[in-house]
């Protein structure tokens, strides 16, 4: 009967560690949007006009790796980058979904003048900044990771 009992409770404790393991990978894995065991505060640069797509699918990528509730992104843009930011921009429907998804867009005003643009020349949700490299500069002295694509 002792062995019997002894292969119970093994068996019951088994069971038990995996069914409390199942979760803690989830969540070490940047999937669970309920928790993280990180959290990530990741700046994307633009400049090129070219990039702003690539930048775009970064942060995509990003969320879906790190899980988009543990990673704070920003991508933000300067010189002619700032062009494509309207909502006549080729690129105004990626931009809508990555706003959707939590991603931040800034734009730089110093750009913005440059280009004669104002605020109204920009997507609803479009954050602008004074000056664009500040801002990168600013993020990374927080301890926020510079990406370039």
């Amino acid at each position: 009967m002792n062995i019997i009992l002894r292969s119970v409770i093994l068996a019951l404790s088994f069971h038990a560690s995996l069914c409390l393991a199942e979760p803690a990978a989830a969540a070490s894995s940047g999937t669970s949007a309920n928790a993280c065991t990180e959290h990530y505060d990741i700046v994307i640069g633009v400049s090129d006009k070219e990039k702003l797509e690539l930048a775009l699918s970064n942060a995509q990528n990003l969320q879906a790796e790190l899980g988009a509730a543990c990673a704070n992104i920003e991508i933000v843009n300067f010189s002619a980058a700032v062009t494509l930011l309207g909502p006549m921009s080729p690129k105004a429907t990626l931009l809508k979904d990555a706003i959707a998804q939590g991603v931040k867009i800034i734009a730089c005003q110093n750009s913005m003048n440059k280009f004669k643009m104002t605020e109204d020349d920009l997507l609803p949700g479009i954050s602008t900044v004074p000056s664009g490299a500040a801002e990168i500069v600013r993020l990374q002295k927080l301890g926020w990771t510079y990406l370039r694509p």
